[in-house]
C-alpha cells in the first residue's frame, strides 16, 4: 500500500515538472543575463502578506551577494523579474518624465493615472521619445517603474500590476531593459508644534 502511494506521488511530481519544462521562460531586468544560477533566490508575491517584509527580504538577499528574482507563473509562461535592488540605497531622485509610479491600486505617469489599455502605447512613446517631448523619457535607458507603497500595507495589487507591466513590455518586442524598483512610501503629514507648522513622517 505504501509503495503504491509513493509511486502515485512520484508520478504527480514528474507530471508537474514536465509541465514547467514545457512553459516559456521570459526574463526581465538588469541581471537577466546572469549565468550563475547559484546566486539566484526565487520569490513569489504570494509568499508575503506585508510590503515591509517583502522589501526587507529583497534587501537581505542583495546584501548577501545574491540576486532576488520575482516569479510570475501562468499556464503557458514563467516570468522571472530581476528588480533593481541595492544593499546600501544610493542617493537617487528619478525625474518624473522618466518614471512610472505604482501603488496598490493604480499606475501613474506625470502624476496622471494610466489606464491599463493605454500602458503599452505609453511605454512605447517613452522608449522612443529620446528626450524630444517634455512629458516623456530622456532616453530609453532611463525608463523606470517604481512601486511606492507604505511598508505596513499588504501585497494587494502588486502581482496584478507586474503581470500588466510585463505583458505590455512583451508586446513591444523591444531590446530595451525593463527596469523595476520597489520603494517604501513615506507619508508626510502636517502638524502644529508650539504654534508652528511641522511635518511628520508616517511609515
Amino acid at each position: 500500500m505504501l509503495l503504491k502511494i509513493a509511486k502515485y506521488f512520484s508520478v504527480i511530481f514528474l507530471l508537474s515538472s514536465c509541465g514547467n519544462h514545457n512553459k516559456e521562460l521570459k526574463k526581465y531586468g538588469w541581471f537577466k543575463l546572469n549565468k550563475n544560477d547559484s546566486l539566484n533566490v526565487l520569490l513569489q508575491i504570494s509568499d508575503f502578506d506585508n510590503y515591509g517584509k517583502f522589501l526587507y527580504r529583497l534587501k537581505d538577499i542583495t546584501c548577501h551577494d545574491s540576486i532576488p528574482i520575482i516569479v510570475l507563473e501562468t499556464k503557458k509562461k514563467i516570468r522571472h523579474i530581476y528588480p533593481i535592488e541595492y544593499c546600501e540605497v544610493p542617493m537617487f531622485d528619478p525625474k518624473t518624465r522618466n518614471t512610472f509610479y505604482i501603488d496598490e491600486d493604480s499606475i501613474y505617469k506625470n502624476e496622471r493615472q494610466v489606464q491599463s489599455v493605454n500602458l503599452t502605447s505609453l511605454l512605447k512613446e517613452n522608449y522612443e521619445n529620446m528626450g524630444t517631448k517634455a512629458d516623456f523619457a530622456d532616453s530609453p535607458d532611463k525608463v523606470l517603474f517604481i512601486f511606492e507603497i507604505s511598508k505596513n500595507k499588504g501585497m494587494n495589487g502588486i502581482q496584478k500590476h507586474l503581470e500588466l507591466i510585463t505583458k505590455s513590455y512583451d508586446s513591444l518586442e523591444t531590446k530595451n531593459d525593463l527596469k523595476i524598483l520597489f520603494w517604501r512610501k513615506i507619508d508626510i503629514v502636517p502638524e502644529f508644534e508650539n504654534g508652528e507648522l511641522r511635518f511628520k513622517n508616517v511609515e
